[in-house]
C-alpha cells in the first residue's frame, strides 16, 4: 500500500475549505490543517512540504493565490492545482507562468476533485522522474571525456557539453540556437578543402557517420578530430535532431607519426644493411685492384726511369691520373657505405667519460679545410660535464654539423661569416653543446625534414641525405637530444644536450701489442664467397705468408677435419649455405684451437642473429673495405697472439 498523500488546501472561504478537506480526507488523502492567507500557505509548507496544493486564485492579503503558488514552485517545488469560480484573460496568462497541473471551478464536485488531484499527482511524479533523467543525462554527458554536441531537425545547436565547448572555442550560450556549420568546421587535412559538416549529413541521409579533419577554431588554431555523428530519431522514425560525440586525436596521431617515422628508419635501417654488405664486397677487390694497379704502373715507371728510359710518359702521366680519379672515387663510394653502416648500426660500441671540448678540437681540426675559407671560428667553451659515449661516433655528430654549417655559407666569405660554438651546463646538469652559423638558415618546408634519411639540400655528389640521420640515431642512442632552429636570414643553431657521466669511466682500451718480429711466415686460411675478394687478399699476402683459398666455407672445414692447421683464419661472415657464423660453430666444437685463430671480415651485418653473433664473438674483426696496412696489422697482431717466430717454410 503506497504513503499516504499530504495535500494542503488554501481557500479563505472557511466553509468551502472545510467541505474540500472532508471530500480529501473522504478520499483517502491527508488534509490536517487548510490555510486562509499567503502567510498561513507558506508557514504550513515549510512546516511540512505537502505533496499537492489546492491554491484558490483570489484569496484575501498582500498576496493572491497566484503569487503564492509561485513561491511554494520556487521554494517547494510543489504542484498546484487551482481552484477559481471565475478568471478573466489576464489571470489566467497569469497562473500559466507557475505551471499549474490543473484547474477546478467552484463548486467543486468530488468526482471532479478527485480525478483532478490522481492526474496531478501522477503529472508530478512523471515530471519528476523526467527532470531527474534529465539531470542524470545532463551530467553524465558533461562529465564524459568526448565532446558533445546535438541540433534540432534544422540542424541548430541546442547543446554543447563542456569539453565540446573547449575543444570548438564556442560557449554554448554563444552556440544555441546557430547553424551547425557555422560552429563546428571540419577541413581535410593534407587537401585543406573544407568537409561536410557531419551532424547536416546525418541530418541529410538519416545514417551514422564517422568524420576525421582538423577542426577550425575561431582563434585559428586547430585539432585533429574524429568523431561519430547519429541522427536522433523518435519511436514513429522522426528526425528529432542530430548528435555528435568527437574527441581531440592531435597527441595520438603526433605519437603515431613518430612510431611510422621510427618505423620508416628502421626499414630504412635495414635496407641500408644490406645495401652495405653488397657494395663493400665487390668495393673491396676494386679498391685493391685498382690500388694494385696503380703501384704497378708506378713501380714500372721507376724502374724505366732508374734504366733511362722514359717511353710512353704522357701516356703514362694520363693514366696515373685516372686511376688517381677512380681511387677517389672509391673512396667516396667507401664513405657513402661506412654512412649508411651508421644509420643502420643498432649495437652500441665501447663507451666512456669524454670530455667535449677534446671531440669538438678533433672535429674542429677535420673540418678546417672547409670552414677556413668560408668563416671565422669563435669558441664560447664553458665548463660542461663529462659524457659517457663513443668519441669516435661523438665526433662523427659534431664534424657532419659543422660540416653543414661549412657548406650553408659561400667560399671567401670568411671575414663577414661566422660559426659559433658555445659549451656550458644546463639546468638539469646535463652538457649543452650548441653550434650557430650565419648562413641564410632554412625554410620551415626543410626544417621539417633535417632529420629524414637521404634528404639533402646539397648539389648532387655534395652530400648523402644521411649525415643528420645518423646524427639524430647516435644522439638519441646515448640517451641525449638533438634540434634545429633556423629561420630564413637569420642562420641556424644546432643545440645538443648530452647525458653527463656516473663515473669518469676510463675507456677500456687494449694494451698495445709488441709489433712482430720482421720476416714472419704465416699459414693463412681466406674463406670467401666472393672470388676476386679471395684472389685480392691472396696477391696482397702472398709475398709474406703461405695462403690457402678454398671456394667456400665446407671446403674450408674438410681441409681443417682433414688434419690442416692454420695459424690465422680470415672468414666472411655473410655467406651461402655454410656461413661465416655456422662454420665458426663447427670449428668450435671439432677444432676450438683454429676457431680461436679465427678473424671476422665483414662488409656490414643486418640479420638480427649475425648483429648478435658480432657482439659477442671474442674474435677480432676487419671492416670491407680495408687498406692493405690493415690487412698487414691484423695478421701480424693475431701471429703475434699467439706467439709465432720466423721459421722454414712448409706446407700445412
Amino acid at each position: 500500500m503506497g504513503t499516504v498523500k499530504h495535500i494542503l488546501v488554501v481557500e479563505d472561504e472557511r466553509i468551502v475549505a472545510r467541505d474540500i478537506q472532508r471530500s480529501l480526507t473522504d478520499l483517502g488523502y491527508e488534509v490536517p490543517e487548510t490555510a486562509a492567507t499567503s502567510d498561513q500557505a507558506i508557514g504550513l509548507a515549510t512546516a511540512r512540504c505537502p505533496d499537492l496544493v489546492l491554491m484558490d486564485i483570489h484569496i484575501k492579503g498582500d498576496r493572491d493565490g497566484i503569487e503564492t503558488a509561485g513561491i511554494l514552485r520556487r521554494r517547494f517545488d510543489i504542484p498546484v492545482i487551482y481552484l477559481t469560480a471565475y478568471a478573466d484573460a489576464a489571470t489566467v496568462e497569469r497562473a500559466k507562468v507557475t505551471e499549474p497541473l490543473s484547474y477546478l471551478l467552484k463548486p467543486v464536485k468530488p468526482n471532479e476533485l478527485r480525478s483532478a488531484v490522481e492526474i496531478a499527482l501522477y503529472r508530478h511524479e512523471m515530471d519528476k522522474r523526467l527532470r531527474d533523467r534529465e539531470n542524470w543525462l545532463t551530467t553524465t554527458l558533461r562529465s564524459i571525456g568526448d565532446g558533445v554536441v546535438s541540433t534540432d531537425p534544422m540542424g541548430r545547436i541546442n547543446y554543447m557539453n563542456p569539453v565540446a565547448e573547449a575543444l570548438i572555442g564556442e560557449r554554448l550560450e554563444h552556440a544555441i540556437g546557430r547553424p551547425c556549420r557555422d560552429v563546428f568546421r571540419l577541413v581535410d587535412e593534407r587537401s585543406r578543402t573544407a568537409l561536410e559538416n557531419p551532424m547536416e549529413h546525418a541530418l541529410r541521409v538519416g545514417g551514422t557517420i564517422n568524420v576525421e579533419g582538423a577542426l577550425a577554431n575561431p582563434d585559428g588554431s586547430e585539432r585533429l578530430v574524429t568523431d561519430s555523428t547519429a541522427p536522433i530519431v523518435d519511436d514513429r522514425g522522426r528526425i528529432l535532431g542530430a548528435v555528435m560525440v568527437f574527441r581531440d586525436i592531435s597527441e595520438q596521431k603526433r605519437l603515431q607519426r613518430q612510431l611510422e617515422h621510427a618505423d620508416r628508419l628502421a626499414s630504412v635501417g635495414i635496407m641500408a644493411a644490406g645495401v652495405a654488405h653488397e657494395v663493400n664486397n665487390p668495393l673491396s677487390f676494386i679498391l685493391s685492384n685498382t690500388r694494385f694497379a696503380l703501384n704497378e704502373m708506378r713501380a714500372h715507371q721507376a724502374e724505366l726511369q732508374a734504366a733511362g728510359r722514359t717511353p710512353g710518359k704522357e701516356w703514362a702521366a694520363e693514366v696515373e691520373v685516372a686511376l688517381s680519379d677512380a681511387l677517389s672515387g672509391i673512396d667516396r663510394v667507401r664513405r657513402i657505405v661506412a654512412d649508411l653502416k651508421g644509420f643502420c648500426r643498432n649495437a652500441p660500441g665501447t663507451t666512456a667519460a669524454v670530455d667535449l671540448h677534446e671531440v669538438l678540437e678533433h672535429a674542429l681540426e677535420m673540418a678546417d679545410t672547409e670552414l677556413r675559407p668560408r668563416a671565422s671560428i669563435v669558441r664560447i667553451f664553458g665548463s660542461p660535464p663529462l659524457v659517457e659515449a663513443e668519441s669516435t661516433r661523438l665526433e662523427q655528430v659534431f664534424l657532419n654539423i659543422l660540416l653543414n654549417a661549412a657548406h650553408a655559407m659561400p667560399v671567401d666569405g670568411g671575414d663577414t661569416n661566422q660559426v659559433t660554438i658555445r659549451t656550458t651546463t644546463d639546468q638539469a646538469g646535463r652538457a649543452l653543446v650548441e653550434v650557430c652559423d650565419t648562413g641564410p638558415g632554412m625554410s620551415p618546408e626543410v626544417l621539417k625534414r633535417v632529420f629524414e634519411p637521404f634528404f639533402t639540400t646539397k648539389d648532387a655528389g655534395q652530400g648523402t641525405g644521411l649525415g643528420l640521420s645518423i646524427c639524430h640515431g647516435i644522439i638519441k642512442s646515448i640517451g641525449g637530444e638533438i634540434e634545429i632552429e633556423s629561420r630564413p636570414g637569420t642562420g641556424t643553431t644546432v643545440r645538443v644536450v648530452l647525458p653527463a657521466a656516473h663515473t669518469a669511466t676510463a675507456e677500456l682500451t687494449r694494451p698495445l701489442e709488441p709489433p712482430a718480429p720482421a720476416g714472419i711466415r704465416g699459414y693463412l686460411l681466406v674463406v670467401d664467397d666472393e672470388p676476386m675478394m679471395r684472389t685480392c687478399i691472396s696477391r696482397l699476402l702472398d709475398d709474406e705468408h703461405a695462403v690457402t683459398c678454398p671456394k667456400t666455407a665446407a671446403e674450408a672445414l674438410a681441409l681443417i677435419d682433414g688434419g690442416m692447421r692454420f695459424d690465422c683464419i680470415l672468414c666472411d661472415v655473410m655467406m651461402p649455405v655454410l656461413s661465416g657464423i655456422d662454420f665458426h660453430g663447427q670449428l668450435l666444437s671439432r677444432h676450438p684451437d683454429q676457431a680461436r685463430r679465427m678473424a671476422f671480415m665483414t662488409g656490414g651485418v643486418f640479420t638480427p642473429r649475425a648483429i648478435e653473433f658480432m657482439r659477442l664473438v671474442p674474435n677480432r674483426r676487419i671492416d670491407k673495405p680495408f687498406d692493405p696496412s690493415q690487412l698487414n696489422g691484423l695478421i701480424r697482431d693475431m701471429l703475434g697472439d699467439h706467439g709465432l717466430i720466423q721459421r722454414e717454410s712448409r706446407t700445412p
